[in-house]
Order: C-alpha cells, then structure tokens, then sequence
C-alpha cells in the first residue's frame, strides 16, 4: 500500500524505525502513537512560528494544522518502515515543506550543538522533540530515520535524546506580553519579583532597579507587561517573566464618580422641569397606542 511516489518529493516521507521493538516488521501501537502524535504536533508548532502565529496555550489556526496535516498511508514488511503522505493539495506557500525543512535544520543543529536553539524551535517545540525521543532505548527503539526524495534527512536516536535532555530551561525562553492586575511586589534590592493576575493564572515577574519606580507606580492595577517569558518543562505555562517594559492601561484606571460624571457631561439636576421633554401634540393618540401596545394588538 503506497502512495507516496505520487507525491512531490516534500511532500514524500518514510520514517524507519529499527531496534529489538521493530523485529519481524512490528512496531507497538505506543511507539507508533508517540511517533505520530509527536511528528505531527512538532509539524504544527514550527508551523505557527514560521507563520509569525504566536505560540501560546489554546486552539491552533485551522488553516495552519490543516496545512501540515499527514496521512499514513503504508507500512512496509521485514521492517518498520511507515509511509507518510500530505493530505491535500499544496497551500500557504507550501507550509509543509517550510516545516519540514525547519525541523530537519533544526535536529541537524542540536545534534552537533545543543547549546545554541534552532530557529522556529520554541519551548513547545523542545517539549515536544522530548517526547519524540522518550521511546529511544537498548531494548525499545534505538534509532528512527526520517527520508526524503530518497535520502536521510535527519535522526532521532539516543545522541538527541541526550542532546535534548541538555538544554538548559533558562534558555528556553520567547517574547511574552501579558494583561492582568498588578499584585504582590517585593521591592527588596534582594527580591523584586511581583505577580501579574491574568484570566488565564497568576505570573510571576522578575524586573530590575530601573523599573522598581515603573512597577511601585503601577501596583493594584491594570497592566501590560512584557518580557521574555522563562517557560516550565510543559512549554505552554510562564514559569517566570523577566520584565523589560510595564505600562497601566488607560482604560483601567479607577475614576471618581466625579470623574466619570465630568467625563460624560453629566451635571446636577437644578430643577425638576429639567425632566420633561418636548410637548406631544395628540396625548390622547400616545396613550392609546400604549394601551394598545400592552394588550397585544395589532
């Protein structure tokens, strides 16, 4: 069963995978679930960065998952070779290939150097090249092999898996804004953390000397922040923003009743007859359409 020969070559990819798990042909469902699962939500993930869609928690663009969306399409005897195909026509510029070539880039790149990140290889991403390598072992899978056109592009075995494993959290940071209430400062030469309450959870945020004025000025209320964004190993949740801006909202300011009053041209009432509104010249007319109003009439 076979399609991909139909299919232009970045469009074409057969994974191999080999190890004592992959013996007379087989591959367990979990391997073959975490392979998937983790090939096409890391395809979605580089996606997004290389659209310029900001990775965050949440649904992902309908157009941008169907772009880079696969089917499997054979599984080939004597040894765990899975045939992949694109699902539809090419669109956004070939999203997939972009992809596809990113993520080969960047597996190259961690490879050789896992200290420096990739680019389009957010957090998420990381996580997610993790979770690719968990089934990496002696007595699992030890090596699977992604080609295409024919070649081998790049590796998953037990050389990424550690390489993966080494890098550091604090690297793995991205540019972040949040909206929320300003809570909780410590404004300690030694601390200066405060708390950011958003919709979504709390954040906590790191700032330096020259914007303890800025956040002092700005505690209990509405702020936008931004900063890079330090993520926990999930690679959706902000373990700790690093401040480099922080401004009130103007919109979430708390006025006076005076304030909102004089904002709006409201102003005492100095007499009664202030209240009464242009003379209706047929009453009697006025008060039968409401009558009539009231008992439903047509």
């Amino acid at each position: 069963m076979s399609r991909t020969e139909d299919l232009p070559d970045d469009g074409d990819l057969v994974i191999h995978a080999s190890g004592p798990a992959t013996e007379g042909g087989r591959l367990p469902l979990s391997e073959l679930a975490r392979l998937a699962g983790g090939l096409q939500a890391s395809l979605e993930r580089i996606a997004l960065s290389i659209s310029g869609n900001t990775s965050r928690p949440g649904r992902r663009p309908r157009e941008i998952v169907d772009a880079v969306r696969l089917d499997f399409v054979g599984f080939q005897p004597g040894s765990a070779v899975l045939q992949v195909a694109r699902t539809g026509q090419l669109s956004l510029d070939d999203l997939l290939g972009s992809s596809l070539d990113a993520l080969e880039a960047g597996i190259n790149s961690l490879h050789s150097d896992p200290t420096t990140l990739p680019s389009h290889f957010t957090p998420q991403v990381i996580n997610g090249i993790r979770d690719l390598t968990g089934g990496i072992s002696p007595s699992n899978v030890t090596r699977i092999e992604f080609r295409r056109g024919g070649a081998v592009r790049f590796t998953i075995d037990e050389a990424l898996q550690r390489a993966v494993r080494s890098v550091q959290p604090e690297s793995l940071r991205q540019p972040v804004t949040v909206v929320g209430r300003l809570h909780m400062g410590d404004f300690s030469p030694a601390g200066l953390r405060c708390r950011v309450d958003t919709y979504a959870g709390s954040v906590l945020c790191g700032f330096t000397l020259d914007l303890r004025d800025a956040v002092l000025d700005a505690m209990d209320q509405m702020v936008m922040a931004e900063g890079d964004g330090e993520f926990d190993p999930n690679g959706t949740s902000v373990h700790v923003l690093h401040l480099r801006r922080i401004d009130v909202l103007d919109s979430a300011r708390p006025r006076s009743l005076e304030q909102l009053a004089r904002d709006q041209g409201i102003r005492p009432l100095e007499s009664l007859d202030e209240l009464s509104g242009p003379p209706i010249d047929d009453f009697e007319g006025f008060l039968a359409a409401v009558r009539s109003a009231r008992r439903g009439d047509e």
